[in-house]
């Protein structure tokens, strides 16, 4: 492999008379190329935001001028920078913000929550919405029903969002003023927990059903950041992103307004590469021009995000087979999830308008049944309007089968895998050891040559690299240590570059990025340790010290 290297730098110093100067060098490394399995390097040469040379160090040497940068790793680990393809960016903003959202998932108790809840009550004006996201009810001991939520505030509407994104808890206020009571029907794709023995709705409202909570015009809504305030409160979501070892993020249901952020946070040349797939609602704006397609190194706008189904951690995703739970309403084994709302007709027409634009479909669904009506619409939107290689996405693609698999390989689909058990694994219990062998199938996709990703869907779990390549390779939970479908586990290499490549792969750009090559972007981080070689249970561990993306350092761990 050296000698390789060797010929490359001499074809460089015959072509350009001497051997170019590089902006930045990286010597005395373990550098996890992903050119193949196994591959690894001690040096890189960066220019102009691209690699030019990667290497022995003697070689790597002659790149260096007098304006270079040279990093001595001292056999510290380098690996590509990671490509969330699947999260739903939100601006951070101090609590007492009157349009901050409180973030719920590290609280461990009902008795916590309500605390938090009545102290943002207490520095919120009466009557004005209170929200917060990523509630467990493992953690809390049980469902925020209304009356738990009441103890906060009757005195303000109360929506808290579970850790799914798929239910949300109200309480009696909110509840009321959108006149949700025991004649509320549940809509299609959706339904309202009741109180047991009646037909009163207790406040959790699953899937469409949370969309009632949002009826009233009498809910006084918080008032919006400034937008020097929105883009700070941007601009410190993706520095934290860009610290935890994240260089290209994908955002999985975006708003016309939220391009106009992600337009001026590039103009500004803020260091993270972004892929956007705009929600369903705004797919005309996007295949008529509307919006307008764009495709350059840090936004690429070229994606519809569809949902297709429901929730596996919120227990909604729609089966086949009953959950291995018991139905609380029939006292049987006979819950099979909430049917999406969406008929297979309706689907098949949508996709075929969004496949003839030439746009890529990526498609949020869980339960086996729901994978089936995506993959169906897919093969026929492909069999109407050929093309060669569109690249149509199935996100999470949670329960599968060895058909679906088949299926998937033919069609060429993508599936982007969820890998969150290490937060969520024990809310898979419910759908018992047989499905959890084939749940977020990734070694058998691997064997099988499929080309997936992962990705962290933040804030439905959190988004740092090493924790997300921990849960990957180990599949077990936090808490519990409990191994969810181990047969499924995959070597930290493999799991890099399904992040890596497979994540540049989603997005067509797997000649720019996802491995340290040269030619393709200088986008990597420093490691404290190396994931492929470490216990794998210490993975969890490792620190990014390093951010570089576009060949600059963008972020430096403090006090190294």
């Amino acid at each position: 492999m050296k000698y390789l290297y060797l010929v490359a730098a001499l074809i460089l110093f015959i072509n350009f008379g001497k051997t170019p100067k590089a902006s930045l060098v990286l010597l005395d490394g373990n550098i996890v190329t992903l050119k193949a399995k196994g591959d690894r390097a001690q040096a890189i040469a960066i220019t102009d935001g691209n690699i030019v040379a990667v290497g022995p160090d003697a070689v790597i040497r002659t790149f260096i001028g007098d304006s270079t940068k040279v990093i001595d790793l001292k056999g510290k680990t380098v690996v590509p920078g990671f490509n969330d393809v699947h999260m739903h960016p939100a601006a951070i903003y101090t609590f007492d913000e009157p349009y901050a959202v409180l973030k719920l998932d590290t609280v461990t108790s009902m008795r916590n929550l309500i605390a938090l809840l009545k102290k943002k009550a207490a520095i919120t004006p009466k009557g004005m919405l209170i929200r917060g996201v990523g509630y467990n009810e493992t953690k809390l001991g049980g469902q925020p029903i209304r009356d738990s939520l009441d103890e906060a505030s009757t005195d303000h509407p109360i929506q808290i969002s579970h850790v799914s994104g798929h239910l949300s808890a109200a309480n009696s206020y909110l509840m009321d003023l959108n006149g949700i009571d025991e004649n509320t029907k549940d809509p299609a794709g959706g339904a309202f927990e009741r109180y047991h023995g009646t037909n009163k709705p207790d406040g959790i409202c699953k899937e469409t059903a949370a969309g009632y909570l949002h009826r009233s015009k009498k809910i006084i809504e918080p008032p919006r950041p400034t937008e020097a305030e929105e883009m700070e409160g941007f601009r410190n979501f993706f520095n934290d992103v860009l610290a935890n070892g994240v260089t290209s993020i994908g955002d999985a249901w975006t708003t016309p307004e939220k391009v106009v952020v992600y337009r001026k946070l590039v103009a500004e040349h803020f260091p993270m590469r972004f892929n956007i797939l705009m929600g369903t609602p705004y797919a005309n704006d996007l295949i008529t021009g509307k919006i307008a397609h764009i495709n350059t190194p840090y936004l690429r706008i070229e994606g519809v995000k569809v949902i297709q189904g429901n929730s596996l951690s919120g227990k909604t995703c729609w089966l086949y087979e009953p959950y291995d739970m018991i139905n609380p309403v029939t006292g049987k084994k006979d819950y099979y999830g909430i049917p999406p709302a969406r008929s297979q007709a309706s689907l098949d027409s949508l996709f075929l308008r969004i496949h003839k634009a030439g746009l890529q479909i990526a498609v949020h669904s869980n339960g086996d049944r729901e994978i089936d009506m995506v993959i169906s619409a897919m093969e026929k939107a492909q069999k109407a309007d050929p093309r060669p290689d569109p690249r149509h996405r199935i996100e999470h693609c949670s329960i599968t089968n060895q058909g679906i698999l088949d299926k998937i390989k033919k069609d060429k689909i993508i599936p982007v895998f969820h890998c969150y058990m290490y937060e969520l694994g024990d809310k898979m219990l419910v759908y018992g050891a047989k499905r959890m062998a084939m749940l977020h199938p990734t070694k058998t996709a691997m064997d099988m040559g499929i080309i997936y990703a992962l990705h962290s869907d933040a804030p439905i779990s959190p988004y740092p690299a090493m924790i997300r390549l921990g849960s990957a390779v180990n599949r077990k939970t936090k808490d519990g240590g409990i191994v969810i479908g181990g047969n499924q586990c995959i070597g930290a290499e493999d799991a890099i570059k399904a992040y890596c490549y497979g994540g540049a792969y989603c997005t067509f750009e797997e000649k720019k990025k996802g491995r340290l090559i040269p030619g393709e972007y200088a986008d990597m981080i420093i490691l404290d340790n190396d994931p492929t070689t470490i216990d794998p249970e210490k993975i969890y561990d490792i620190k990014v010290l390093t951010t570089i993306s576009g060949g600059k350092v963008v972020y430096q761990r403090p006090g190294i």
